[in-house]
Order: C-alpha cells, then sequence, then structure tokens
C-alpha cells in the first residue's frame, strides 16, 4: 500500500509538473483531441481535476451553472467542466467549432480496446476495472464540429 501511495505521489507531482510546464511555456495544443487529452483525459484518468490553466473563464451560464466553459484557446478551441453533468458525477469536454478528425484519436481508442482498459458502452468507450470510479470517453467528429468526452461515474469496477 505504502508503495502505492509513493507512485501515485510521484506520478502526480511529475504530472503537475508537466503541465505546469506546458502553461507556464505557451504551449498549445495542436488540435482538439490534444487539448482534450492534456487537459481532460489524463487528469481524469489520475483521479484529478480538469487543468483550466491559461483559459479565460467565460461568464456562468444561469441555466446550468454547474457548467463552466474556459477559453476559447489560440486555436477556438473551448473547454468545458461541468460539475453535474446528466450522466455521472462530473466531466470535462472540449468543444472544436470545426471537425477535427484525429488520427491520434483512433490511435488511443485502438490501444485501449486492444489492451482491455476500456469497453464499448453505446457511443461511449469506459473503462474496465482498473480505475475506481469508472470513467467513460466519447469523441464526436461530424462535418462541422468535434467534441471529446470524459465522465467521471459513480460505477464501481
Amino acid at each position: 500500500m505504502l508503495t502505492w501511495v509513493l507512485r501515485m505521489i510521484k506520478h502526480r507531482f511529475f504530472v503537475a509538473v508537466l503541465a505546469f510546464a506546458a502553461v507556464a511555456g505557451g504551449a498549445q495544443a495542436d488540435t482538439a483531441w490534444e487539448m482534450f487529452v492534456a487537459r481532460c483525459l489524463d487528469p481524469f484518468e489520475h483521479q484529478s481535476v480538469a487543468i483550466v490553466d491559461g483559459l479565460a473563464a467565460q461568464p456562468i451560464d444561469q441555466m446550468h451553472e454547474a457548467r463552466r466553459a474556459f477559453g476559447p484557446n489560440a486555436d477556438g478551441y473551448v473547454l468545458v467542466v461541468d460539475k453535474a453533468p446528466s450522466v455521472g458525477e462530473r466531466a470535462c469536454g472540449v468543444e472544436a467549432a470545426t471537425a477535427d478528425p484525429s488520427t491520434a484519436e483512433r490511435a488511443w481508442r485502438y490501444a485501449q480496446l486492444s489492451a482491455g482498459r476500456y469497453v464499448p458502452e453505446g457511443d461511449w468507450l469506459v473503462s474496465n476495472e482498473w480505475i475506481e470510479p469508472r470513467v467513460m470517453v466519447r469523441s464526436d467528429v461530424s462535418g462541422v464540429r468535434a467534441s471529446y468526452w470524459i465522465v467521471e461515474t459513480d460505477l464501481e469496477s
């Protein structure tokens, strides 16, 4: 148990240093998928919060007070954090005004399914017994927009 705790502390410190370096260095994600991985997917998979550093918070929508938008960044991508999504406990997503098909996203999806880390459930990929609470990931790239979402569920493995 102590080894696991030390590993998690070391890993979280490393993730925090990388995130700080990316923000402090002014690094921008090249694609909406890369922004999603850096600011939503990696933090949620490590049971942390979305990274909003360097993005301007948009005014709160009075109809959806739990939902906050940050950005857009230099590439026009908007980060959305939802503390009370219709499904799950909390959610994070990146939305792009243009379709942004990502070969990296397809490669990630294939690797996760092949390794058994995620299993398909409808439009979602759901984490498979390696994290509690379980997380769900969805991507939607249409002709006019792209969105990537991760939701922390209340489900146990």
